[in-house]
């Protein structure tokens, strides 16, 4: 069975040993190399022609930061697994966004990252299970924020009178506007919303809290 090549970068010996013993008692890992970050570049990385490198960001933010946009910059088919000591939402997305395959704190235990690996190996995203969760939530909140952000003042009073059964004409001589300006901000609404019917349009607008 061919062994999941793992390259280390971390600017802390004492981790990079500790990782390093562990993930070489897994049956199909093995450690290929491992590098603190002033010494990770382009070519120590290829030298050791890894599958995944696993980057201690905890250690060296800015440094990690930059060693993950050069590689998946320049490693297109090379996968990234970071570990940090941040668990909110924006910096997990701020990896996944940069191409980064795995997202787990620094303290994880070895047998989630012997789990990650594997998963990461297989062209999954993993995120570690303790804060998936705050991710998701945040996923959630930063679509409906962007969702309600895409309407104008007036398509969202348009949807609520939707909602309550009036008709083109009705809502025109309530918003002092033409019916034709109203058919029109329908269009929008229905393209800025993804929907095709009336149904979808107040599923949409309870989803969003719009109603």
């Amino acid at each position: 069975m061919q062994k999941i090549k793992v390259f280390l970068v971390d600017d802390t010996p004492t981790l990079t040993r500790c990782l390093e013993k562990v993930l070489n008692k897994a049956t199909n890992i093995m450690v290929a190399g491992n590098a603190i970050f002033t010494a990770a570049n382009q070519k120590v990385i290829q030298e050791n022609v890894p599958d995944i490198v696993i980057i201690n960001l905890s250690s060296n933010e800015k440094r990690g930061a930059e060693l993950v946009g050069m590689i998946t910059k320049e490693f297109i088919a090379l996968k990234v697994i970071v570990l940090s000591t941040h668990d909110d939402f924006n910096s997990i997305s701020a990896m996944l966004k940069s191409g980064v395959k795995g997202y787990l704190l620094a303290d994880v235990k070895h047998s989630e990252l012997n789990k990650a690996i594997n998963k990461v190996m297989q062209d999954e995203t993993y995120i570690q299970n303790t804060v998936a969760g705050k991710f998701i939530n945040g996923y959630q909140k930063e679509n409906h924020v962007k969702a309600i952000n895409n309407l104008s003042p007036r398509e969202v009073e348009i949807i609520r009178l939707i909602a309550k059964e009036h008709t083109s004409a009705d809502i025109g001589k309530m918003l002092f506007i033409s019916e034709h300006t109203v058919e029109t901000h329908r269009k929008n609404i229905w393209r800025k919303a993804g929907v095709k019917s009336i149904v979808g349009l107040l599923n949409f607008a309870r989803e969003h809290q719009l109603i």
